[in-house]
């Protein structure tokens, strides 16, 4: 999956985090704006997997100089990430 707009990746990572992380929360708790690392919707194994999926299913692979807590505050942040990750790459 390339050539995103944003809108679109926040909706596909909102989808993603509800359907497939298995955080314990109830689906409609998480939302774009979501403090993923506070309410530990992200920790080590579930980061783990949502960089496989950004990986895999969206064509972007995160340096680990990028994997820092702003990155992964919120969905809207990892979208921004990708966003910025599918540009650099497109540039060169």
């Amino acid at each position: 999956m390339t050539g995103l707009d944003r809108t679109k990746l926040v909706e596909e990572l909102l989808r993603y985090t509800r359907e497939e992380l298995e955080t314990g929360l109830p689906p409609e708790r998480i939302t774009p704006d979501s403090p993923l690392l506070e309410w530990g919707v992200l920790d080590s194994v579930r980061t783990a997997r949502l960089l496989a999926h950004l990986r895999d299913d969206l064509g972007t692979r995160v340096p680990p100089t990028h994997m820092t807590a702003q990155h992964f505050a919120t969905l809207r942040a990892v979208a921004d990430l990708v966003l910025s990750l599918q540009e650099q790459t497109t540039a060169r």
